[in-house]
């Protein structure tokens, strides 16, 4: 097979016509950052992010209302991590669906997720917005999961009498976060 037909494997059984076969396909290979040049390459020939890349294109392809990755950006570089991760929040907003996103990396959920669930030994310790969530970051610790490191950074802060704000979880809060300290703001 090919990266293309690998791509068009769930549109073709959607019955789609080959024409909007070949729309779907193109444009979940854009989605993903696959060029055209790669789509008669065997995918078995591909580095394990490509594979990566071009298994979520194929879900894509499909159009789905509710999507579930399961650890999306394991094996990306962190130019890649991005780009799958800012292509998922388009998803989201332009298609109006729902992105269940499984990962380990709280940094990345930080950055993704609107809604975070914590499931732990079959239970859901938290939930709630992350700024509510990682509130939380000593328990969350001892469920192997931790905070994103801006959280602990704020933490020490805090710790050490610097009053600054409670939910810092991404490098731009923390940008604002300082910035607001040092302008007397916080």
């Amino acid at each position: 097979e090919t990266v293309y037909r690998d791509i068009a494997f769930g549109p073709k059984n959607m019955k789609l016509s080959e024409a909007e076969v070949d729309e779907r396909v193109r444009e979940a290979a854009r989605f993903v950052g696959i060029g055209e040049e790669l789509f008669e390459k065997s995918p078995l020939e591909l580095s394990g992010g490509q594979k990566r890349r071009i298994a979520i294109a194929g879900v894509i392809a499909m159009r789905p209302k509710v999507l579930i990755l399961d650890e999306p950006t394991a094996g990306l570089d962190p130019v890649g991590v991005e780009s799958i991760l800012g292509n998922i929040r388009d998803y989201h907003q332009s298609n109006n669906a729902t992105i269940i996103l499984v990962s380990h990396s709280m940094e990345e959920v930080a950055r993704t997720v609107d809604r975070l669930v914590v499931v732990n030994d079959g239970r859901i310790p938290f939930q709630g917005p992350p700024r509510e969530v990682f509130r939380h970051g000593a328990e969350l610790e001892r469920m192997g999961l931790g905070v994103p490191q801006m959280t602990r950074v704020f933490n020490r802060l805090r710790a050490m009498g610097v009053d600054i704000g409670p939910s810092v979880y991404t490098i731009e809060q923390a940008k604002a976060a300082v910035l607001a300290k040092l302008k007397g703001v916080g």
